[in-house]
């Protein structure tokens, strides 16, 4: 496999921290958190990005921390993305629930799985909302090809393999 020059690792990872960073503070998530697939026999690069702070790459043993709002790169296009209203848990319920806002997770889920489309092979990109108990956050997680995972609190749900419909 040819190596790629160091300034283009670091223009292409820069590009990926902006990115990222858009898209959380975008959406309104807490956090994003992105295993970026380097190819076959090369451990993943991980990519965890809060709405602020700084941005912690890793790689095996190495940790770097970024401030992405230093970066000169420019982010790549992002999906439609809004932030919503913090969702609306009942952990109280037998089972935990959403209760809104309505099309939240849809609108969510279509982003999250149309944003790790960016990112090559069996990259998989997770993201966290706050909800309305504090101890409660959403997760959505979603890689090309495969359906995408809601985890709420304790409980994960894998969604059907169609949805959301595009």
């Amino acid at each position: 496999m040819a190596s790629v020059p160091v300034e283009e690792a670091r223009d292409r990872i820069a590009e990926l921290v902006v990115t990222l960073r858009a898209f959380t503070r975008a959406s309104g998530a807490v956090a994003t958190v992105l295993m970026l697939d380097q190819g076959e026999g090369t451990p993943p690069l991980v990519v965890e990005c809060p709405a602020s702070g700084p941005v912690v790459l890793s790689e095996g043993e190495d940790v770097v921390r970024l401030d992405a709002d230093l970066l000169a790169a420019e982010p790549l296009e992002l999906p439609f993305v809004r932030a919503l209203p913090p969702f609306e848990v009942d952990v109280d319920a037998i089972r935990a629930e959403i209760t809104g806002p309505l099309g939240g997770i849809e609108h969510h889920g279509r982003a999250v799985r149309e944003l790790v489309g960016l990112f090559p092979g069996r990259s998989v990109l997770t993201a966290t909302w706050e909800t309305t108990d504090a101890e409660t956050p959403l997760h959505l997680a979603a890689r090309t090809g495969d359906s995408l995972v809601l985890v709420l609190g304790e409980e994960q749900f894998e969604l059907a393999a169609d949805w959301p419909p595009a």
